[in-house]
C-alpha cells in the first residue's frame, strides 16, 4: 500500500467529504491514540516507531509500499479489517501530529495538537472591563480587556490545560488527579488548585505569574520534543507560594522571582477566610514578632545581625499592611530591612 493512499484518506477528512464508513475511522481515532505515549515520542525514535506503524499495516493488508495505490479503491474499506484501517489512520495522524510537534517553537497545549478532533472554544474580551469565564471543571478565569483565553470544549481525563494571551485571573477548582496548566508564548504554568494572575506584555514578550493561593510552578516554555513531566524536570523552573512573583525577562531568558507589591495575609489551610491576626504586643522579642508575620504572611524573614536578637518591640500594629509594619518594627530598634527574592532581611543601621 501506497502512504499516499492514506494521506488522501486523512485529506478527505479534513475536506468533509469522507463516506460514513471512512469517517467512522477517522473520528475513532482521538480516542485511540495514547496521548502520554505520544507525549514521550523523540526526534530519533520517529523513524522507528513510523516503520514499526507500516509493517503493521502491511503484515494485515499483504501488500507493500511499493504496490501502486495512489487513491483508496471504492471497495477497498469493506475488504480491509477495520483495525488495519485504524492502524493506517494511527500513522497518518502520527506523521502530522510529530511533524508539527517538532517544527514547533514551543509547547503548544494538547488539545490545539489535535483540533481536528476536539471542539475548541476561543474567548476574547474585547470590552473595557473584566470578563468572567467559567470553565467545565468548576475554575473560573477573570480576563482582563484586550486578552483572549484559548481552551477545550471538553478537558482530558488526565490533564487541564488552556492557552493565555494578556492577562487572566485564575481561580482553579483543586483536582490533584487532573493538574492544571496555562500555556503562554514564553513560560507554562502549573497547579493543582489554586488562585493566580499570569501578565504577558506583548512588546516587552515579559511575562509575569503573581501567586494568590496555593502553589504554582512555573517554566521556560521550550523544547517542544519534551512531554510536559520532562520539561518541568529538565528546565529551569520555579516554584511560587502565596505573596511571591516571578517575571520571565526575554532579554535575559531566566526568570526574576521576588515578592509582591502589597503583600497579603494568606488563608489559613481548611479555613475559608482569613482570620485577624492580634499584632499587640508588650515587651515582645524580635522573633516573636517576626514569626507572627512569616506566619500571616507566608513570607520567610532573616535577621541578619546577632545583637538584633536582644531586641523587644512595644506597639499596636494591627492596622498597617506589611511593609508600613516593618517601618514601625524597625524604626523602634534601630534597623532597616531589605528584600531579596522572595525573603527579608533586617539589618542594623
Amino acid at each position: 500500500m501506497k502512504r499516499q493512499a492514506l494521506h488522501s484518506l486523512l485529506e478527505k477528512y479534513l475536506e468533509n467529504k469522507c463516506s460514513q464508513d471512512e469517517l467512522i475511522v477517522i473520528e475513532k481515532l482521538y480516542g485511540m491514540l495514547d496521548r502520554d505515549d505520544l507525549e514521550e515520542i523523540y526526534p530519533d525514535e520517529l523513524q522507528t516507531l513510523e516503520q514499526k506503524l507500516w509493517d503493521r499495516i502491511n503484515l494485515e493488508t499483504g501488500s507493500s509500499d511499493q504496490t501502486h495505490l495512489s487513491t483508496p479503491h471504492p471497495g477497498l474499506l469493506k475488504r480491509m479489517p477495520m483495525l488495519t484501517w485504524f492502524a493506517a489512520a494511527a500513522l497518518v495522524a502520527f506523521t502530522l501530529i510529530t511533524g508539527y510537534l517538532f517544527l514547533n517553537n514551543h509547547q503548544d497545549p494538547q488539545f490545539l495538537k489535535f483540533q481536528a478532533l476536539t471542539s475548541i472554544l476561543e474567548k476574547k474580551n474585547n470590552t473595557s472591563a473584566p470578563l468572567r469565564i467559567n470553565l467545565e471543571d468548576g475554575s473560573v478565569v477573570i480576563l482582563q480587556p484586550s486578552s483572549s483565553l484559548t481552551y477545550p470544549a471538553h478537558f482530558s481525563a488526565k490533564t487541564r490545560e488552556v492557552s493565555l494571551k494578556g492577562e487572566g485571573y485564575f481561580l482553579i477548582s483543586k483536582n490533584p488527579h487532573r493538574p492544571f496548566f496555562v500555556y503562554n508564548k514564553n513560560v507554562i504554568t502549573r497547579v493543582v488548585g489554586t488562585s493566580f494572575i499570569i501578565k504577558s506584555n506583548p512588546a516587552t514578550e515579559e511575562t509575569q505569574v503573581i501567586v494568590k493561593t496555593g502553589k504554582v510552578m512555573v517554566c521556560l516554555n521550550k523544547d517542544q520534543h519534551l512531554n510536559l513531566k520532562h520539561l518541568f524536570n529538565q528546565h529551569k523552573k520555579v516554584i511560587l507560594t502565596p505573596n511571591q512573583k516571578t517575571t520571565y525577562k526575554k532579554d535575559d531568558d531566566d526568570f526574576e522571582t521576588t515578592l509582591v507589591a502589597d503583600p497579603l495575609p494568606i488563608l489559613p489551610a481548611g479555613s475559608q477566610s482569613k482570620s485577624k491576626a492580634a499584632y499587640v504586643f508588650e515587651e515582645a522579642p524580635l522573633t516573636a514578632v517576626l514569626n507572627q508575620l512569616q506566619t500571616t504572611y507566608g513570607i520567610a524573614f532573616i535577621i541578619e545581625d546577632q545583637e538584633l536578637y536582644n531586641n523587644t518591640f512595644t506597639g499596636d500594629i494591627s492596622r498597617q499592611n506589611l511593609y508600613q509594619k516593618l517601618d514601625l518594627l524597625c524604626h523602634t530598634i534601630k534597623a532597616h530591612y531589605e528584600i531579596s527574592g522572595t525573603k527579608i532581611i533586617i539589618k542594623t543601621k
